[in-house]
């Protein structure tokens, strides 16, 4: 990520200062950047501005931290388009499943400055027990059950950041691995099948990916009997008729949110990859101006085969939309308000939401579709700050690492956007990036987005 450290200081004056601790904006702030880092935080008054610094004017602008995205799928490199992430002000991606030979030579790229893109965390493949679902293959890694301690050592020695468990690992192999991730100073995410509902977060599981866990809010007449055996669309299905019918503030949602919540276990809800369905039958689901194809501008800049299926992805759904009735559409509406306040009463709860998009799958562009995942939080119930904590300072807590970025304060990763307009005011304000800072160093988005095109 922009490897090296720009020799001459930034500082930033006169700019409103959200540094994504939790504390009221400051206005008037100043920011030192020094050796990729922030180095003084504060009144500007108060600052000194380095000998021979060049000086940012930041008067009517709003400096953030720079965004995390915690699901991501970086692709193969020809199909990789990392520049964007930096072009939306996403400074951080957590890749949930890629193979280790495309993983370790791309982080190590970024972080000689021979690429121009984010932060690069990973966890290696999704490990599977079972049959690894066909489609997905050439993200994943089918293991021994009985060795499972033995690949999350492997994980960790080749520099894994975190641990993906995938749709067949069961409650128990999940325990184990937990244990010994956790022993290696790993975090574990998982989409869950096998594993049902909050049994994951009993295991250890540190994140749940998608929506998966409400699939315990489904009868026993209604649960599949090999959960583990069903594609994940096969059950995303499934648990959207499932979520259609349950009561968002039953009973049941609350001894979930309770099991959850005792373990400590967050939730990445991927609000984007969900909002698909109501979209392409026309409702307002967030602003899609920059992942649906029939409007997108950042067509032309993704590589050929990202934006053939971005297009036949959204032509699929649309197609589906066409052909769906009334009360089909009825049902999916009420299904999508259901997923709304289910994360929205987890988050009212006390449990920690992380912002992730699952990027570049159905109609998801890279970094700029982190953007509507925001708004979308927001309209699940969260605030605009919370939902700018999920893509900041909570996302590095859950990958302890909150003493390298995540938040602006003197010590800190130098990763911030400063916008136009205030985002505690309207959250869609985040899409207004005049700069990005990584690693300290000055983009500005039409400047990526060129090189790009060019």
């Amino acid at each position: 990520m922009n490897a090296g450290n720009a020799a001459r200081p930034l500082v930033i004056t006169g700019v409103t200062l959200i540094d994504g601790l939790g504390g009221a904006p400051l206005p008037g702030a100043g920011v030192v950047i020094e050796d990729g880092r922030f180095s003084r935080v504060g009144p500007a008054a108060a600052i000194p501005e380095p000998d021979g610094a060049e000086t940012i004017d930041g008067r009517g602008k709003f400096l953030i931290p720079g965004l995390v995205d915690m699901h991501v799928h970086t692709q193969p490199p020809e199909r990789a388009h990392l520049s964007l992430f930096l072009a939306a002000g996403v400074t951080t991606v957590l890749d949930l499943g890629g193979q280790l030979g495309d993983l370790v030579p791309r982080r190590g790229a970024l972080a000689r400055g021979e690429q121009l893109g984010p932060r690069l965390l990973f966890t290696g493949p999704m490990l599977e027990e079972g049959k690894a679902f066909a489609g997905f293959a050439a993200m994943s890694r089918e293991i021994d059950a009985e060795q499972i301690e033995g690949e999350i050592d492997g994980l960790a020695g080749a520099g894994a950041d975190a641990v993906k468990l995938y749709i067949t690992i069961r409650p128990q192999t999940a325990r184990r691995a937990a244990a010994r991730a956790h022993a290696r100073g790993l975090r574990v995410f998982m989409h869950q099948q096998a594993t049902w509902g909050a049994d994951a977060a009993d295991a250890g599981v540190d994140c749940l990916e998608h929506l998966m866990a409400f699939g315990e809010l489904a009868t026993a007449a209604e649960r599949p009997e090999h959960p583990g055996t069903m594609t994940p669309f096969e059950y995303g299905g499934w648990l959207w008729r499932v979520l259609t019918e349950i009561d968002p503030r039953g009973p049941a949602v609350q001894r979930l949110y309770e099991r959850l919540l005792a373990a400590d276990t967050a939730l990445d809800p991927t609000l984007v990859l969900f909002a698909a369905r109501p979209a392409a039958i026309g409702d307002d689901a967030g602003d899609t101006s920059m992942d649906d194809p029939e409007r997108t501008p950042l067509l032309p800049l993704l590589p050929a085969p990202v934006a053939e299926e971005l297009q036949s992805r959204w032509a699929e759904r649309r197609q589906a939309a066409a052909g769906a009735s009334e009360n089909a559409k009825g049902r999916s509406r009420r299904c999508w308000q259901n997923i709304l306040q289910l994360v929205g009463g987890f988050h009212a709860a006390g449990g920690r939401v992380l912002a992730g998009t699952d990027c570049p799958n159905v109609a998801i562009v890279s970094g700029f579709s982190l953007h509507r995942e925001l708004e979308l939080l927001v309209r699940a119930g969260l605030s605009p700050l919370a939902a700018l904590q999920a893509a900041t300072r909570r996302a590095a807590e859950r990958l302890d690492r909150q003493d390298e970025f995540g938040a602006i304060k003197p010590g800190l990763s130098a990763d911030a956007l400063l916008l136009d307009a205030d985002p505690l005011a309207d959250i869609r304000n985040t899409r207004r990036i005049a700069a990005v800072f990584a690693c300290g160093r000055l983009h500005r988005p039409d400047d990526v987005l060129a090189g790009l095109r060019a």
